[in-house]
């Protein structure tokens, strides 16, 4: 009677819980927010007025002062970079790490000249065992683990060297330390007269010349060659490594040219007939660095 009464009573109670609804949250009123037109939103981004070049003193060997009146203009995409010191050192490295020979070359147990018979007996002598003598623990045996010609050479991506080619560039002209010159030529091949008008000029040491020329010229190559501190190279052999070794970078027209057709971003052209300019403020012309 009991059971059957308990029973009973446990169907109904399951059933009411069945039937029983879920609650449910009581519908708010949310407040929904105004929606702010494109027209009213006030805009943080700054007007992009026109690009305008960046203007470097034009440096001469002949003129008998470095204050010219003409200046040289320059794309601001490739000379006013801003400046990334992190870039700068990946292509160091880079350049660097394809410089290395690897060439070092050791000898392996199973390279060493000799004889593989066993020393000794493995067991009875007393002593420790061993094997032949190209075993590295013996004097004259091979190298455990040595190092072998390899390639360090690493890759970089183009257009990381791209962008640390503006920054090098950037920070030359920054510090005041890059030239351009209308031509990298000399009239004599002789060291002394060369020699002598850098020192005038304050070059006379530390100076890279780059020419945009398939070659430097014959005069200025054989003026300088004996020259310490004093290098000429084509545009073509320059790297990155270059522009932060050398204390001072001296580059001609035709180097320019060639160096913003490469890494220039196409948004400022500058034809032949506008590179040098004459009137200028003088407030907005850089010019090289002197002192030696």
């Amino acid at each position: 009677m009991l059971s059957a009464l308990r029973t009973s009573l446990a169907g109904q109670s399951s059933q009411a819980i069945c039937r029983r609804r879920m609650a449910t949250i009581a519908p708010t009123l949310v407040q929904s927010k105004p929606t702010i037109s494109s027209q009213s939103k006030h805009t943080t981004r700054k007007a992009t007025g026109p690009i305008k070049p960046v203007y470097l003193t034009l440096s001469s060997f002949t003129a008998k002062s470095n204050s010219a009146k003409k200046a040289v203009a320059l794309d601001p995409t490739v000379f006013d970079h801003p400046i990334r010191r992190d870039i700068l050192h990946l292509c160091v490295v880079h350049h660097l790490d394809s410089l290395r020979q690897g060439t070092a070359s050791t000898k392996t147990r199973a390279e060493v000249a000799g004889s593989r018979r066993k020393i000794r007996p493995q067991k009875g002598s007393g002593r420790a065992r061993l094997g032949d003598r190209q075993s590295p623990m013996l004097r004259g045996g091979g190298v455990a683990f040595g190092p072998k010609p390899r390639d360090f050479s690493t890759k970089l991506n183009r257009k990381v060297i791209q962008m640390g080619m503006r920054v090098a560039l950037t920070m030359k002209l920054r510090e005041q330390r890059l030239g351009v010159l209308q031509r990298i030529n000399w009239w004599s091949h002789k060291t002394a007269t060369l020699s002598s008008r850098l020192a005038g000029l304050g070059w006379r040491t530390g100076t890279l010349f780059v020419t945009g020329e398939s070659e430097v010229p014959a005069r200025m190559r054989l003026a300088s060659r004996n020259l310490r501190g004093i290098e000429c190279k084509t545009v073509a052999d320059l790297v990155v490594y270059d522009i932060v070794k050398w204390r001072r970078v001296v580059l001609d027209l035709a180097a320019v040219d060639t160096l913003e057709r490469a890494l220039g971003k196409g948004l400022l052209g500058i034809a032949d007939s506008n590179r040098v300019v004459s009137d200028v403020a003088h407030s907005s012309v850089e010019g090289v660095e002197t002192s030696t």
